[in-house]
């Protein structure tokens, strides 16, 4: 049997079960509109995860624990607006994550996209808790 690239095997499950945890996460966050990749057009509210690696903890298979950074995009303009909104929806977003993840870090950061806009947004670091997707 021959495996091609890209084949749903056990291991995507690692990364695509995790995702599919974060986004109902953030979906219960009323001001974010959660979706599993990048948003074609950068919004406000917009959120997603990007996963960033998983560890199988000495464990010769799966499962393993995968690690996401997850954004969410703040309102540009108004540099209070967007320190106002930021201060607000980090606590939600926590909260959110922390039933699925343990959150180990949240930064501000500016989101660049390929069409060379950019906006500002919260950047959270969120390994999934235990051992499974």
């Amino acid at each position: 049997m021959s495996v091609k690239l890209g084949d749903r095997g056990q291991q995507s499950l690692v990364a695509n079960g995790s995702r599919a945890q974060i986004v109902a996460a953030l979906a219960t966050v009323p001001s974010l509109t959660a979706s599993p990749n990048v948003p074609d057009v950068p919004t406000e509210g917009a959120a997603w995860p990007v996963w960033t690696q998983t560890t199988f903890d000495g464990a010769l298979g799966l499962p393993g624990r995968a690690t996401f950074d997850v954004y969410a995009l703040l309102p540009a303009g108004y540099v209070a607006t967007t320190v106002e909104t930021a201060d607000g929806l980090l606590g939600q977003i926590v909260e959110a994550l922390w039933r699925i993840a343990v959150v180990q870090l949240a930064e501000p950061v500016t989101v660049r996209f390929d069409n060379q806009t950019q906006m500002p947004g919260l950047r959270l670091r969120a390994t999934m808790r235990g051992n499974g997707p």
